[in-house]
């Protein structure tokens, strides 16, 4: 029987306890499947015992001297609150360790401000990574020599793999898993754990539809599902307006203050996070592409596309493979 691959979770105090029990539950769920322990997960900090999260309860740790940064697969760093990365920054034991664990392992990845504790070390100089939307800002400025991507859901670049926010973490334990054991039995986790959507590293942080949702008038995320769901139909201002119960100058008002564009960018988004995903399933040529998201053809749709993305749909396709 193959030997297990040993996952390392060095945690500390205000950790986001999402950022390491996600990905932990990605490779137990796997071993739940494959009836055999394919993957050995450990919590380790720098004193063993329980160590507080930001949701008020605890995981319990081994020490990092019992685990030597030797032995290591796979390291996945979470983040945590601003007083918990700062702390941990200025552990010296921890850090040391990191850094050896991160230099030996086969795999050395973060999730969300993980990535401060990651690039500390200095293996992610000169190369892209990814952090929560709100923090990558401030990662660019602490660390010049990293390439930050202010999209990407997850970003792989050699050994080392970076995700955005805290359930990006699953997504990105998802594709390692892929990487192990292949795609059935990464997608046969996702079922197990109710994953909406497998999503690619290379999705955005960000949504038309979750944009809408963050409004606070309620009809406009309402209207925007509606949309998701009606690409096919002339979605003009009165036909929105009247979805939406509004008149189309109060409807047109209503979106520019609380989405910060036109009704028709608001449309052309939707109708491009549809044609995303179906460029990423590889099933539709660009014709079918664009009859499917709503575009009058595929000119129309690659312009739209490169407007909004820098690239053409066709070298979007080639750039983010199958």
């Amino acid at each position: 029987m193959p030997k297990p691959h040993h996952i390392a979770i060095p945690i500390f105090p205000n950790l986001q306890s999402l950022d390491a029990v996600g990905p932990g539950q990605v490779f137990g769920s796997a071993n739940q499947l494959l009836t055999r322990e394919a993957y050995r997960i450990r919590f380790v900090a720098t004193a063993p015992g329980p160590v507080a999260t930001t949701a008020g309860f605890s995981l319990t740790a081994d020490s990092l001297r019992s685990v030597p940064a030797t032995s290591i697969d796979t390291l996945i760093v979470p983040g945590g609150d601003d007083k918990g990365v700062r702390e941990a920054l200025a552990d010296k034991q921890f850090m040391r360790w990191l850094k050896a664990a991160a230099l030996n392992s086969t795999r050395a990845c973060s999730v969300c401000s993980g990535a401060f504790l990651l690039a500390a070390t200095g293996v992610l100089d000169g190369r892209n990574a990814a952090t929560h939307w709100s923090a990558t800002a401030n990662l660019q400025r602490a660390f010049p020599k990293l390439r930050v991507d202010e999209q990407s859901i997850y970003v792989n670049d050699g050994k080392y793999w970076t995700s955005a926010g805290v359930t990006t973490g699953i997504d990105m334990s998802l594709a390692l898993l892929e990487a192990d054991h292949g795609r059935d039995v990464a997608t046969a986790v996702a079922r197990q754990l109710v994953v909406y959507m497998r999503r690619p590293g290379h999705q955005t942080q960000f949504s038309a539809t979750l944009n809408a949702q963050s409004a606070t008038d309620d009809r406009l995320a309402t209207l925007a599902g509606w949309i998701e769901a009606n690409l096919h139909k002339p979605l003009d201002v009165e036909t929105l307006a009247g979805r939406a119960a509004m008149s189309p100058r109060s409807f047109h008002r209503n979106v520019r203050k609380e989405l910060g564009v036109s009704p028709a960018r608001f449309v052309e988004a939707i109708r491009l996070d549809a044609a995303r995903r179906l460029l990423d399933a590889r099933t539709f040529d660009l014709a079918q592409i664009a009859e499917r998201a709503g575009f009058s053809g595929p000119d129309h749709l690659i312009r739209a596309f490169g407007r909004r993305f820098g690239v053409t749909p066709a070298a979007y396709r080639q750039m983010h493979g199958a």
